[in-house]
């Protein structure tokens, strides 16, 4: 009977300290690495910490919808297609955030040599720094757009009344 209370704190929790700062750091990411490439400093290492928290909140926010998944089992939650929804949206946030934000970032880093030399493997190229900072920005707003869905279709019975 515990164990669901118990997995929605986690759930919530791990959406609010995980999936917020990511999502601020996708947010600002291209914007101070535009900067950097500008010859600001300070953006530099605003880049770097940013990327940072985007790489480790980024994988450990798989945690969401890991435990979401989880208390569909704890009571009669299955028949519920807000939940299906809500896992699918996270599942393409997360994806999104795996498969395109993150390897665009490591490309601008690695363009602005702020990698660490370990993760210097090969030459990284960015030939358009105005379009890579508008194609992150936009991604990083889709990537966000689907955890404000998400977050609205689990508080729906809420909302609703």
């Amino acid at each position: 009977m515990i164990m669901g209370p118990l997995l929605t704190i986690v759930h919530v929790l791990a959406a609010v300290l995980l999936l917020g700062p990511v999502t601020v750091a996708v947010s600002q990411f291209q914007v101070q690495a535009v900067k950097a490439y500008e010859g600001d400093t300070a953006a530099g290492g605003a880049a770097r910490v940013l990327y940072r928290i985007t790489q480790t909140y980024g994988i450990l926010s798989l945690l969401v919808p890991l435990v979401g998944f989880a208390i569909m089992f704890t009571g009669d939650y299955w028949h519920e297609g807000r939940f299906h929804t809500s896992l699918l949206l996270s599942i393409i946030g997360w994806a999104l955030l795996l498969f395109v934000i993150m390897p665009r970032q490591k490309t601008m880093m690695g363009a602005l040599r702020l990698l660490p030399e370990d993760e210097l493997t090969h030459d990284f190229q960015v030939t358009d720094w105005k379009k890579a900072k508008s194609q992150l920005a936009m991604f990083g707003g889709i990537f966000s757009l689907l955890w404000v869905v998400t977050a609205i279709l689990m508080m729906l019975p809420r909302i609703m009344g």
